[in-house]
C-alpha cells in the first residue's frame, strides 16, 4: 500500500458521506414522510463515518510504522557498516601478526 492509494481510499470515502449527506437532505426536503428511508440512510450514514474514523486510526497506525520500520532499517545498516570496520581491523590485524 502506498500514500497515494491511501489518499484516493480517503478522497472517495469523503465524497460517499457527502453524497450520503445530499442525499439525505434532498429526500428530506421532497420526501418528509419517507422516514424508512431517511432512517435507513442516516444508520449507513454512521456506519460510514464510523469506518471513516477506524480507517485514519489505520493509517496514523501504518505511518507509525513505516517510520519504526525506516529507523529499524538505519540501525541495521549502521551496524551493518560497524561490522564492515571490525572484518577490516580483523584482517589488518591477522596480517601484522
Amino acid at each position: 500500500m502506498n500514500s497515494l492509494e491511501i489518499l484516493k481510499a480517503k478522497i472517495n470515502l469523503k465524497a460517499t458521506i457527502i453524497k450520503f449527506n445530499n442525499s439525505i437532505e434532498e429526500i428530506k426536503e421532497k420526501h418528509p414522510d419517507r422516514k424508512d428511508l431517511i432512517d435507513s440512510m442516516l444508520d449507513s450514514l454512521d456506519d460510514v463515518e464510523q469506518f471513516q474514523s477506524v480507517f485514519l486510526e489505520f493509517e496514523n497506525e501504518y505511518h507509525l510504522e513505516c517510520k519504526a520500520h525506516f529507523r529499524s532499517h538505519l540501525v541495521i545498516a549502521e551496524l551493518k557498516h560497524e561490522v564492515d570496520k571490525l572484518q577490516i581491523e580483523i584482517v589488518d590485524l591477522n596480517r601484522n601478526l
